[in-house]
């Protein structure tokens, strides 16, 4: 069985979201072979942020569990000095019961939200950079506003096309991000974790939501 959740949005400090998270873990590890994080396990992220959930970054130390950002924290790409398995692609294909499946958390796959393409196109590199040499007080004060903004940045009209797995070439795309649940043959979008407690499953019974 394997398990696809996204937009988990822990936020720093906030305990009990490490420990909802955490619980959720050690219920789906009796039962899934592997598990997929398709982006906003954080609601935001920098560099030195570490220590604030160390609890989390432990619970995800395990092979079974791969970790592919999302756009609120993309910046766990700079990441090092940890053995969690971090997909650094933005879009990352793999073969699963026999299909050729994309999986993204979702803003690269968008259409209506020009904002958030020309801060992805310009300012993220810009920001890469900042996030190995600003201090820890002036991140943290971007990273909250950068998420403030983001209902600008990102409208809510932005979509992402239903034939999207065609023009990727795959067969199936799974993705997050639009925090609504969407599922056709050739594009499953999650349901926010953060509001809704749902995931997907995938086994030899096909494709279903599951939550708590």
């Amino acid at each position: 069985m394997h398990v696809f959740v996204s937009d988990i949005h822990i936020r720093p400090g906030r305990t009990e979201d490490s420990y909802r998270l955490i619980s959720w873990l050690n219920a789906v590890q009796e039962k899934a072979s592997h598990l997929y994080i398709l982006g906003d396990l954080f609601d935001y992220w920098y560099t030195g942020m570490e220590s604030r959930v160390a609890a989390v970054l432990a619970a995800l130390d395990s092979q079974w569990i791969s970790i592919l950002p999302g756009n609120r924290d993309f910046l766990m790409t700079n990441m090092s000095g940890f053995s969690i398995d971090l997909i650094r692609d933005e879009e990352h294909q793999i073969e699963l019961f026999s299909k050729k499946v994309l999986l993204a958390h979702g803003h690269t796959l968008t259409d209506n939200d020009r904002g958030f393409r020309a801060l992805h196109r310009f300012g993220w590199p810009v920001l890469r950079v900042l996030d190995r040499c600003m201090p820890t007080g002036i991140k943290d004060n971007l990273a909250r506003f950068l998420v403030k903004s983001s209902a600008s940045i990102r409208p809510p009209h932005a979509v992402i096309r239903e034939d999207i797995a065609e023009i990727r070439g795959v067969e199936t795309v799974i993705c997050g991000h639009l925090h609504k649940a969407f599922m056709s043959p050739g594009l499953i979008v999650l349901p926010a974790f953060f509001d809704t407690h749902q995931w997907l499953v995938w086994d030899n019974n096909g494709l279903r939501f599951e939550g708590l």
